[in-house]
């Protein structure tokens, strides 16, 4: 693995969650870059010529995207299309980071590299498009697949773990829901799969998550019992929030090809390290 040419590199989103982890490579941030502006795109990667791209700019504001549709496929589409052509361009490998939304969400198992897209949001319709047109483009292409990313620190985790951490230093009783499961991972375990991905020379499709299931009352529960043992969580149901009732049942993934730490270790030493000083 050591082997890799990683200097050689480069990250788009480099500047979010995930990309704060990718401490190797070419790491523009989006004013540097601007996936959107395609002449901009192409000029940079046959500028450096990377050997691998790693894609992680996006729409990330899932609300949004159910909103502005255009917002969506502006991102996830058009700047995919974008990153894809200038990859293919230079022969450079292309990761693309997608997600566990573009499934149906209603099985009763999680979901593996074998199964079939069914995206029901603009959201998983968009990052859907964004694989087909990535593995398209670019043969030696991995797609790499998670779900419910934790990551960042107080400066950018600002969706649920972040939240909940926020509301344990001022809030004693948390609500949570407990009927929708998902696979909690580890921004930080991630990236270091892509890099044994890359290393290894191993293309197509990825799910990358943290081992185990979890809703979001387990991971609440799990990060008061470390943070503020006295604080009570409560589980609620989706219909206890005014948008609950449009989330999949089940966005968890398995994978026969990458295994990673059970999340509740992940998720105990992001607490540790990035957090608890702050606290």
């Amino acid at each position: 693995m050591s082997s890799f040419e990683y200097e050689k590199v480069l990250t788009t989103g480099a500047s979010g969650m995930i990309g704060s982890y990718v401490d190797f490579g070419m790491r523009p941030t989006r004013y540097e870059l601007d996936i959107l502006d395609e002449e901009s795109v192409m000029a940079y990667v046959t500028k450096h010529k990377p050997r691998a791209i790693i894609h992680l700019a996006g729409a990330t504001d899932m609300a949004r995207t159910e909103r502005d549709p255009l917002y969506a496929y502006e991102l996830n589409v058009r700047g995919t299309y974008n990153v894809a052509h200038a990859a293919r361009a230079v022969g450079a490998t292309l990761v693309y980071a997608s997600t566990s939304r573009i499934f149906g969400g209603d099985a009763s198992a999680p979901y593996t590299e074998e199964d079939v897209p069914e995206p029901k949001t603009h959201y998983g319709r968009t990052k859907h498009i964004g694989e087909i047109i990535a593995a398209s483009f670019v043969p030696e292409c991995i797609i790499a697949r998670t779900s419910w990313v934790f990551g960042g620190g107080p400066q950018l985790d600002n969706k649920f773990y972040g939240n909940v951490l926020k509301q344990l230093q001022s809030e004693d009783d948390i609500v949570a829901l407990n009927d929708v499961i998902g696979s909690p991972t580890y921004g930080k375990d991630y990236v270091s799969a892509l890099k044994e991905l890359l290393a290894t020379e191993k293309y197509g499709v990825f799910h990358i998550a943290n081992a185990g299931t979890a809703t979001r009352f387990d991971i609440a529960s799990a990060m008061a019992s470390q943070i503020k043992p006295a604080a009570v969580i409560r589980a609620v149901p989706r219909r206890y929030f005014e948008s609950g009732e449009n989330l999949p049942t089940n966005e968890s993934i398995s994978s026969k090809h990458v295994t990673l730490r059970p999340w509740r270790e992940a998720l105990a030493e992001y607490l540790r390290n990035e957090w608890q000083p702050y606290l």
